[in-house]
């Protein structure tokens, strides 16, 4: 090659003449990889590729090590020409080779190219599992690009807080002289990340300084890429500007058979908007002219969005007639473009091609969920269905309390967490929880605060390495498909158990709500966004104050406030629906974790807090294989923690109440409460509950040979029909982004639980002990799990209305 590729090609065909005259067929694939080289070298990928399947179908003509080279050769160059199956295929091949043969180097190149390989056909368990596996690989490579591709996954995975430590841990690796291209291309993932995350200003920043070190150093495509995300950023803050309301931008109006109604943005802000579509429009020329198809949709997206900001609806209608991509294998992108187009459709007084392609968008998230069983991946990849969610309910709004009801349910259940599959035992994943464990008790006993400091960092760390592992091993298992449940049918269900229905949402700085009474669906504008999260809030933080019982003068003061909180509450979201009824409660993050026992309506008033009311239904309609037989009582487990001086006289007075079919189990062991949470009865659990609000999945309760966390249910599932957590706060969940949460008794209901009794602040011992213990000798008598609920809460201390049930209900 030392002179140009004519001279060299000229040498092989000279090559090839020998070869044919010998006959030597294994020569002659030798001379195909050779020449595959050549072209590849020179940028002819497609006769690149004719010379390695040449070789490919010969590989006895090389050695083991040179077949681990031939196979990582093809890999990339399938990355070179978007064939991401050949290259999976490649590179688990050269793995294989390079493990047997010992090549650490050429494994861990393997094996992270094969997890990217994954990305890019969608399989975002398989791809971490693959990159984990590579990272513990010892082998003297520079691992920058591979931290990169690592935090690329975990954002197109919805995992973006994490996407954004992985990014930041990578760049602060890179030397400070050298790395132009890669440390560019970690700040341009940086940006989308923090728009993603509504970090505007951190955006614009690590948007600019890619842009400028691409531009710098000629990488051409790459600073259109870092330009446009710089774009989508100042459209976002043109659309927070004050006075832009929602309905003042075309696609999100509530009166979608207007045209193109000017919107109200101020004249700069306009031109903002047009300035930013013409930039598109100038990149996707350039890279039509450099041929990237990709990146040319993708800035006619943007400039889409920008015209549509504008006003100017029929130049949107244009940018997105040219796509030129029908799907890529990223459902981010595909969601976003889904997204635009949807608003230029409603924008164009379409909003029936509009409302189908939401429904199909809303299937696309739900296909995107399956396939992991990992409850952290499957929770994450709701942010990117976020915007197509707000629209679809800005459409329904002026269609009706049932066109509402539907947009909410149809998101709802899409990203809705199904019963996991068992995935097997894994002895990394079970040494580092047990590690974790240990730290955790000894965080119980410790009072220097610098030993506390260190002991949390380390706890730290191992959550970490244990969400890794998690996410590896999901590809191990699989979402479970239920049987689905329509509107209709959850509707038909209520009535069957005498139960109404209200769901709260959030539209635009209001709190409205689409109620069902009697079995008639009404849709109501309730109160403002923000006074319903100040007086949520206030209740959480009295109830907090007042479950303590040591408020002395105080106490007055406190139980006013959290009175009268609770009352204005009550007037606004309760009272007008006219309802005697039980109720079905679904709440939005903005009133979530209420008690809702103290709102003077609701006082000894039977009621669920379910994800969604098809959740409802699903948990009382779907029989399950191995469930108990009709007349029959399921068994009760009975697991008592140690610290908590009721526990032990709680557990016996429940066994008590069951008889014969009841088990106390003294003293409770992890492995025997996992084992019973995964066969059909009533689990009950009076110990110490921690919610960890950074890390949901490692909330616990502690029994006697240590925490049992959320995470570790994941293996078995769960499969009891009621479980009553007699524990502190478990009952709280970790709000992600995309209006997903995460918690210990949301895990037990997205494992499989039918139904969870659960509190959502700190109750005193005396007062769980009585009320769970009054819980079940109602429940025992048949009624079902939110009556009894409620009527042991009412017979009890007000504080008590901490406890919620939660899923579904559970009838003996």
């Amino acid at each position: 090659m030392l002179s140009g590729v004519e001279p060299a090609l000229a040498r092989l065909a000279e090559a090839e003449q020998v070869v044919d005259e010998l006959g030597d067929d294994r020569l002659r694939a030798r001379i195909a990889y050779q020449r595959a080289n050549i072209h590849g070298r020179v940028g002819d990928l497609a006769s690149a590729w004719d010379g390695l399947e040449g070789a490919v179908r010969r590989l006895d003509a090389f050695t083991e090590r040179e077949r681990c080279s031939v196979h990582l050769s093809r890999g990339m160059l399938a990355f070179e020409l978007l064939r991401p199956q050949e290259a999976l295929e490649s590179f688990a091949e050269a793995a294989r080779l390079a493990h047997d043969l010992g090549g650490g180097a050429q494994e861990f190149m393997a094996r992270h190219n094969e997890g990217y390989a994954a990305y890019l056909l969608g399989d975002i368990p398989r791809s971490l599992a693959d990159m984990a596996d590579a990272e513990t690989i010892e082998a003297d490579v520079f691992k920058g690009p591979a931290r990169l591709d690592r935090g690329r996954v975990l954002l197109e995975a919805g995992l973006v807080k994490e996407a954004v430590e992985a990014l930041e841990t990578g760049v602060a690796d890179l030397s400070a002289d050298g790395h132009d291209q890669i440390r560019a291309e970690f700040e341009l993932e940086l940006a989308r990340a923090h728009r993603l995350l509504g970090h505007l200003d951190l955006a614009t920043a690590a948007a600019e300084s890619a842009r400028e070190t691409y531009g710098h150093i000629g990488a051409t495509a790459w600073a259109a890429k870092a330009v446009l995300v710089g774009l989508l950023v100042d459209l976002a803050r043109q659309r927070r500007r004050p006075g832009v309301r929602p309905q003042d931008v075309p696609g999100t109006t509530p009166t979608p058979d207007r045209q193109s109604a000017p919107s109200d943005l101020d004249d700069s802000a306009r031109a903002v908007a047009r300035g930013a579509a013409a930039t598109a429009d100038r990149l996707a020329e350039t890279a039509t002219e450099l041929g990237d198809s990709e990146l040319a949709d993708s800035a006619r997206v943007v400039a889409a969005q920008a015209l549509l900001l504008a006003g100017e609806v029929e130049g949107a209608q244009t940018r997105l007639l040219s796509l030129e991509r029908v799907s890529t294998g990223s459902l981010s992108d595909e969601l976003d473009a889904a997204a635009v187009t949807a608003m230029t459709l409603v924008a164009a007084g379409e909003p029936v091609p509009a409302r189908r392609l939401l429904v199909r968008a809303s299937r696309r998230l739900a296909a995107g969920q399956e396939g992991s069983a990992s409850l952290d991946l499957r929770t994450a990849r709701a942010v990117h269905g976020a915007r197509l969610a707000e629209l679809d309910l800005e459409l329904a709004v002026p269609r009706g309390s049932a066109a509402v009801l539907d947009a909410l349910d149809r998101w709802r259940s899409a990203t809705d967490r199904l019963p996991s599959l068992g995935r097997p035992d894994d002895e990394e994943l079970a040494a580092l929880t047990e590690q974790l464990r240990g730290i955790r008790g000894q965080l119980r006993g410790e009072t220097d605060p610098a030993v506390v400091r260190e002991l949390d960092e380390h706890a730290s760390r191992l959550e970490r390495q244990i969400r890794d592992r998690d996410w590896a091993l999901s590809r191990s298992g699989g979402a479970a498909h239920a049987a689905p449940v329509r509107v209709r049918d959850a509707r038909a269900h209520l009535v069957d158990v005498d139960r109404d229905h209200v769901w709260f949402f959030r539209h635009r700085d209001r709190l409205g709500a689409v109620g069902i009474v009697g079995g008639r669906a009404t849709l109501r504008d309730l109160m403002p966004i923000g006074r319903a999260a100040e007086l949520a809030q206030r209740v959480r933080v009295d109830l907090r104050a007042a479950a303590t019982h040591h408020l002395g003068p105080l106490a007055g003061a406190v139980w006013s406030s959290l009175r009268s909180s609770a009352a204005e509450l009550d007037d606004t979201l309760l009272r007008p629906w006219r309802s005697e009824r039980g109720l079905v409660v679904v709440s939005c993050p903005e009133v979530s974790a209420l008690p809702w026992a103290l709102l003077p309506s609701m006082r000894g008033r039977p009621f669920t807090v379910a994800p969604s009311l098809t959740s409802f239904a699903r948990r009382g309609l779907a029989p399950r294989s191995g469930d108990a037989t009709p007349g029959r009582a399921a068994d009760v487990h009975v697991s008592v923690g140690p610290g908590v001086p009721r526990a032990s006289a709680e557990g016996q007075a429940i066994v008590g109440t069951w008889g014969a079919v009841a088990r106390l189990v003294q003293p409770s062991r992890r492995d025997e409460l996992v084992a019973a949470l995964a066969r059909p009865g009533i689990v009950h659990v009076a110990a110490h509950g921690t919610h960890q609000v950074e890390s949901p999945l490692f909330s616990s309760l502690v029994l006697h040979d240590g925490p049992v966390f959320a995470h570790e249910l994941q293996p078995t599932g769960v499969r009891a029909d009621h479980v009553v957590l007699s524990a502190c706060e478990v009952g709280l969940t970790a709000p992600r982004p995309g209006h997903e949460s995460l918690g210990l008794a949301l895990s037990l209901l997205s494992l499989g639980a039918r139904s969870v009794v659960a509190a959502v602040a700190p109750v005193p011992d005396d007062v769980a002990a009585t009320t769970m213990t009054r819980h079940h000798e109602l429940l025992s008598t048949g009624l079902p799990s939110d009556e009894a609920l409620a009527r042991a809460v009412a017979e009890t201390d007000d504080v008590a209305a901490a406890f919620l049930n939660l899923g579904g209900q559970h009838r003996p």
